[in-house]
């Protein structure tokens, strides 16, 4: 990998750091059933979260019982990570025996979400920077796709999308840099190719419908080059796949007595159990209707949240024009599309307390793909979308992400077209109020309400004129490789 990539890579990890690390938001019952069975493998060495599940600050409905005790209802993956984390911080006493309940749940997020969503941020920069040959592209598109979307207050409140998210992207990544540069290529990145997809399953089961996308990406690459079609290229993904799905079932196991018994099997409130019978752990058949709510209707819809986003279309129409990148163009829209569509019939559709369509945060990464090949005489329209795209997330991100909408979903199809959104109907509300969530600012510096937010803005301003300073525009043509 040259130089510039490197040092560009750096400069988009701290930035995207600095920002995931700067907020913090409870996770509800969603992100305590998780921080339950963190706390409760590190410090009790079970995995019953029967302490956990009533008290103050982790209580939890998110819960299945199963002979007599409570248990994390959610798939394991993250938790497993953030118990491994936890461990030494935990008994080593060196950072977490002076802080508080909600300190450590904040130090964990930021660690368990925030590293590697930043990790898959400079991964997203150095794909667009392969793409496109131009650095300011490759930080706009980068930026939007990280800062634009729910990509961003995702992941600074201990929910699971956004944690998969990275890890597929990473294998994604992995496996276009093996058709790029297959002369680079070593036996372990397989081995790893496997590991990431298998943990982003087990840590979001729906994940699965993108994981076939990309096993199929990944025989293909492997198959249109003879030198990769042997027997290490199958068995070495398969065995790091193999990897969490064993964890997974002998968690399964221990916890409700069966290798394929799931926690959503046996929750422990009536009316969650009901509706995840249905369907596929509560996935039924497609709705249009909800695919038009999650989209564009103002309320939640995607293309009001992060308006950038539109532009996909015209990116996916050049990218097909160059016959070399028509493979992925189709395989980001397939990604984006299938997501959607079958996340589409999910009976909690509008995903409880949400922000926006939860559940299709996986699949944002790949609209990078499509962006950078927008021409760069639109680059100012999408520019000016991306400002304002950043601008709603970052109110969510700064006010919560948690927004209550039982009452108003059920009832969406009475309501007035733009009678109601989460954004300005709600989250700028609560910012108007003075309600702002955690952040550095009024944690460390002690700045209230909007001036609590002028560090962050400085650091980002300060990081973009250093970035663009040094800016040099590479012509496609002489695009450097990953050497």
């Amino acid at each position: 990998m040259p130089i510039q990539y490197r040092k560009d890579a750096l400069i988009i990890f701290f930035l995207l750091s600095f920002t995931f690390g700067y907020f913090y938001q409870i996770g509800g019952w969603n992100g305590n059933s998780r921080f339950d069975l963190i706390f409760a493998i590190v410090r009790e060495g079970r995995l019953t979260i029967d302490t956990f599940q009533h008290q103050q600050g982790t209580n939890t409905g998110d819960k299945a019982f199963f002979n007599g005790h409570y248990y994390s209802d959610k798939a394991p993956g993250p938790a497993l990570v953030g118990a491994i984390i936890y461990f030494p911080l935990y008994w080593t006493r060196l950072i977490f025996h002076h802080l508080g309940q909600t300190s450590a749940e904040q130090i964990l997020t930021f660690l368990v979400l925030g590293v590697p969503s930043a990790l898959a941020g400079s991964l997203i920069y150095i794909l667009c920077l392969y793409l496109s040959g131009s650095r300011f592209q490759a930080y706009l598109v980068t930026l939007i796709t990280t800062l634009g979307t729910m990509y961003f207050p995702y992941t600074v409140t201990f929910f699971s999308h956004q944690f998969s998210s990275s890890l597929l992207f990473g294998a994604f990544f992995l496996i276009f840099f093996l058709k790029e540069r297959p002369e680079m290529w070593k036996n372990w990145y397989s081995l790893l190719i496997g590991l990431l997809l298998g943990w982003a399953f087990i840590s979001e089961f729906p994940t699965a419908i993108i994981i076939f996308a990309l096993v199929c990406y990944y025989i293909y690459a492997i198959w249109r080059n003879p030198n990769f079609r042997h027997f290490r290229s199958i068995i070495l993904p398969i065995l790091g796949g193999a990897i969490p799905i064993i964890i997974l079932l002998v968690y399964n196991k221990l916890c409700f007595g069966n290798f394929l018994s799931l926690g959503y099997a046996h929750e422990s409130d009536p009316s969650f159990n009901s509706s995840m019978a249905q369907g596929l752990m509560g996935i039924s058949w497609p709705s249009l209707l909800v695919l038009y709510y999650w989209t564009f209707h103002p309320a939640m819809g995607l293309f009001w949240q992060s308006p950038a986003l539109l532009f996909f279309i015209i990116g996916a129409v050049f990218m097909f024009l160059k016959r070399r990148y028509r493979v992925e163009a189709f395989l980001a829209l397939w990604i984006i599309g299938s997501y959607m569509i079958i996340m589409s019939g999910y009976y909690l559709w509008w995903g409880g307390s949400a922000l926006g369509a939860r559940y299709i945060i996986p699949m944002l990464p790949y609209f990078c793909i499509l962006l950078i090949f927008v021409p760069k005489h639109l680059t100012w329209p999408l520019l000016v979308l991306g400002l304002v795209s950043f601008g709603q997330m970052l109110v969510a991100a700064a006010s919560i992400v948690q927004v209550p909408n039982g009452t108003w979903a059920v009832n969406i199809n009475k309501l007035g077209f733009f009678e109601y959104t989460n954004i300005y109907s709600y989250c700028l509300k609560q910012l108007l109020k003075g309600n702002f969530a955690q952040n550095l600012g009024n944690q460390l510096l002690g700045l209230r309400s909007w001036n609590s937010l002028i560090p962050l803005m400085v650091v980002i301003a300060g990081v973009t004129f250093f970035y663009l300073n040094g800016m040099k525009i590479f012509h496609p043509q002489n695009r450097p490789s990953l050497r």
